[in-house]
């Protein structure tokens, strides 16, 4: 226990932690009222959920300053835009991904099916999973517990993960509800777990005692954020968890969110604050919004900027458009982006149609990779 808890400790002091053998981790990451959780172990990579397309811009910032470069894949447990909203971003962005999975029940129309329309921007398919269906991790498996039928409710559809690593067993319950929890209960699929990403943000509607009396969790990890959902975590779930002896940990109660590592079967947790990031390079700001639906950015500064997962925000409807690796904006050059509704193409093209309101106020917004505003345009 002492040596776990000195490797914690270093591991906090750094940018990023190399995995022992026979060691997994979880990064919940702070991304609001949302799901955005970084599994690693050995060699293995894989993000399981995306958080919104306005929250981005905290997710660019942990694959960043984790020094994530590629991903085994990218799990979306979900269709809701608080589980899938990142996905189209993550796919124009420079992270390698090996591959997209996602439940093989759905309630949204393919043509809106946020992890469908992320794939084909890389020129790949969905891998499309359900109950009893393995991913490979280094060091360990994940097997998908459910769903094993479809629902007309798409929380119920959440895909539903058992991570086997580092001598023990997390449960990551995306956003099932009590029909889901039951059907899985009553097939004798939920093991004892020392680690429970608790369902549906801690809502009222999930985490029945009969959940809890079967993965009997030390450790429970809330994703949400009460400003955004004053009904997060329910009371019902909060004394239910600490009845059971769970040491219960919430995703907003740190900049970064929440470190889960185990090892040897022993899980911990800790709140992680953000290391102050590189200084940001100066000279970038946004021109003008043109009638094509076209914006415009210049280097006004005197020496090139890599403009690499640098993001655009259209603020009125949370589109994003993030720059492509080896995007370089040279001293006082001018750099358009255009969509696919415009009739001249930029410089780069928004995969999507008609980004600007011309009617109304949409205000544009620079990000660099670290979610930090460099420029703004009303």
């Amino acid at each position: 226990m002492l040596r776990l808890l000195m490797l914690l400790l270093s591991c906090l002091t750094l940018t990023s932690c190399a995995h022992a053998e026979g060691d997994v981790s979880l990064l919940a990451i702070n991304v609001g009222k949302a799901d955005a959780l970084l599994l690693r172990s050995g060699g293995s990579a894989y993000l399981i959920d995306t958080g919104t397309e306005a929250s981005w811009g905290q997710l660019s910032r942990a694959l960043k300053t984790e020094g994530v470069t590629r991903l085994d894949g990218v799990i979306v447990t979900h269709t809701d835009g608080d589980h899938a909203g990142g996905a189209q971003a993550l796919a124009m962005s420079s992270i390698q991904v090996d591959g997209w999975y996602a439940p093989v029940w759905y309630t949204r129309k393919e043509s809106k099916h946020k992890v469908i329309r992320a794939a084909a921007l890389r020129g790949q398919e969905v891998a499309w999973l359900s109950g009893g269906d393995t991913l490979p991790l280094e060091g360990g498996s994940i097997t998908v517990l459910g769903p094993v039928e479809p629902s007309e409710k798409e929380n119920n559809n959440s895909l539903v993960l058992l991570v086997e690593a580092g001598g023990g067993r997390m449960l990551l319950a995306g956003d099932m509800e009590f029909p889901e929890e039951q059907t899985l209960l009553d097939a004798g699929l939920i093991p004892a777990c020392q680690v429970l990403k608790v369902g549906n943000h801690g809502e009222d509607d999930a985490t029945s005692a009969a959940l809890i009396e079967a993965v009997q969790p030390k450790l429970a990890v809330i994703s949400t954020n009460t400003m955004e959902e004053p009904d997060t975590p329910s009371p019902r779930v909060i004394t239910l968890l600490q009845s059971a002896g769970a040491k219960i940990v919430q995703t907003q109660a740190a900049s970064a969110g929440v470190l889960v590592w185990m090892r040897e079967g022993q899980a911990e947790a800790s709140l992680r604050d953000w290391p102050v990031p590189p200084e940001a390079p100066q000279g970038m700001a946004l021109l003008d919004k043109g009638e094509d639906d076209t914006i415009r950015l210049q280097n006004t500064g005197a020496q090139p900027i890599d403009l690499t997962d640098w993001f655009i925000l259209s603020e009125r409807g949370e589109e994003l458009f993030v720059f492509p690796a080896g995007a370089i904006a040279q001293p006082g050059e001018i750099i358009a982006v255009s969509s696919e509704s415009s009739e001249r193409l930029g410089d780069y093209v928004w995969p999507d149609t008609k980004v600007w309101h011309t009617s109304k106020q949409d205000t544009a917004r620079l990000f660099d990779p670290y979610g930090r505003e460099m420029s703004v345009l009303k």
